[in-house]
């Protein structure tokens, strides 16, 4: 009789237990999908698309890197934003017009990107390989 309590007690435990792991699995899935589905809306381009693109006058062109980096060479017409302060900035920004956003390798600007459009921004691109591969091609800077 005590076996069986015993036995009974065990696998109980042991169903409970697989019941929680099937659990946490499934709500770490549904994250990482609902992420995925945000970097979707998230436009990865290159520094030559970006060049091209910000010639115009309808979009905003912003730099996420700190202040130092910023004043040491920028893409010409880029506005500082430091990713820091991103967030308290966006008032400044208009959600209607697209935004372009760079760093210096595009980690950085992939966060920014995901700020703005969390925050609502619906044309948000993230300019891959950010100010080093801009300054690698040889287009220009301003300081």
């Amino acid at each position: 009789m005590k076996m069986t309590i015993f036995l009974t007690l065990i696998f109980s435990i042991i169903a409970f237990s697989g019941c929680q792991t099937a659990s946490t699995t499934t709500v770490t899935n549904s994250t990482t999908a609902t992420d995925s589905a945000a970097q979707t809306e998230i436009k990865q381009i290159s520094i030559a698309e970006a060049k091209d693109a910000t010639s115009g006058k309808n979009q905003q062109f912003i730099d996420v890197r700190t202040p130092e980096e910023y004043a040491g060479g920028h893409a010409p017409s880029t506005a500082l934003f430091p990713l820091d302060s991103l967030e308290k900035d966006l008032a400044k920004l208009d959600k209607t017009k697209p935004v372009y956003v760079i760093c210096q390798t595009g980690r950085r600007s992939q966060k920014g990107a995901e700020i703005l459009h969390k925050a609502g921004f619906t044309e948000v691109y993230n300019i891959k390989g950010g100010t080093g591969a801009w300054i690698e091609a040889g287009f220009p800077t301003e300081k």
